[in-house]
């Protein structure tokens, strides 16, 4: 076993570095002749808001763990188990980074029960918001121009699978709503059992803190993005909002899929083609490709510093 977890850690570096370089091997001829000229004032800004953005990600997990377990669940805590965890995602299955935070959990004094509930209570409303954000692309003259000029017979076979699955993504997410809600039902019923009405009113005004930390991890990420794509291709600010419902469509696709860990390739492939509404589609391909670049390095930076904080409380 201590083996395995030693050559673990090399193991993922190397499947991460794998399902990064393919999509570029794999678009190398399409994309030779693309140059894209780095706005550094631009592209700064945006891995900062995003580092903030994935640091205030665990802000809502650490919330529902306190008040599901009834005891203050510290930020660091929360920030510590979820960014350990948070990499081993990309393990091919799916799977593994729930089975990561889970293993955890004991050595943070937390159930799994506890962890996992959070989490899927935490995920389910990240992604409904994420619906309805996406949902705004029906409502684009952009988007409903590009696909009439481009025409369904131009639109390669793979794109258009994950146009249609998109689509039904974002029609499962008003199905799904109802279960988020009885959730929250069920976590409440189980509060009001334990007899203590200033538990009661604490969860509530935690719960409305939670879906409005959402929404605003949200509209942080979607400036991040945005920041992100103007670094590379000068685009109106008008679009702002666009690009993140862009983003977030091609997020919930990545999410659902099972082809691929951390939807690597899905996401890439169904967001140049949604940012070729507003760019040429070379450029669209790239930019949607080095987003993931972009989002992993944070993701990197913060595991380490997870880990460093593990380390030292190990230590102390």
């Amino acid at each position: 076993m201590k083996s395995l977890r030693q050559y673990l850690g090399p193991l993922i570096a190397v499947i991460l570095i794998f399902y990064l370089i393919k999509p570029f091997v794999e678009t190398r001829n399409h994309l030779e002749n693309v140059t894209l000229q780095i706005q550094w004032p631009w592209l700064i800004p945006s891995f900062v808001i995003l580092l903030l953005y994935r640091s205030g990600y665990t802000y809502p997990f650490a919330t529902l763990l306190s008040g599901i377990t009834q005891n203050r669940v510290s930020f660091r805590d929360a920030f510590t188990l979820f960014h350990l965890a948070n990499v081993t995602r990309y393990l091919p299955g799916r799977i593994w980074g729930f089975v990561k935070l889970l293993s955890l959990s004991r050595q943070f004094g937390l159930s799994k029960t506890a962890v996992g509930g959070s989490l899927t209570l935490h995920v389910g409303i990240e992604t409904t918001l994420g619906g309805l954000a996406a949902m705004s692309l029906l409502f684009s003259d952009e988007i409903y121009h590009t696909a009439m000029r481009v025409g369904l017979e131009q639109v390669p076979s793979h794109s258009a699978l994950f146009v249609i699955g998109g689509v039904g993504v974002i029609a499962g997410l008003l199905f799904f709503i109802p279960q988020i809600y009885s959730r929250a039902q069920q976590f409440l019923s189980m509060l009001r059992q334990t007899g203590q009405p200033l538990v009661q009113k604490l969860f509530l005004k935690q719960w409305l803190g939670i879906v409005g930390a959402h929404i605003c991890l949200w509209l942080c990420l979607g400036s991040a993005f945005f920041l992100f794509v103007q670094s590379f291709v000068s685009v109106p600010w008008r679009f702002a909002g666009m690009l993140l419902a862009c983003y977030a469509f091609a997020w919930l696709c990545g999410f659902l899929s099972f082809l691929t860990p951390g939807g690597l390739g899905v996401r890439e492939g169904l967001l140049g083609l949604l940012l070729s509404t507003y760019m040429p589609a070379p450029q669209a391909t790239l930019v949607a490709l080095l987003c993931r670049v972009w989002m992993l390095s944070a993701e990197l930076i913060l595991a380490g510093v997870a880990l460093f904080l593990h380390w030292r409380a190990k230590k102390t």
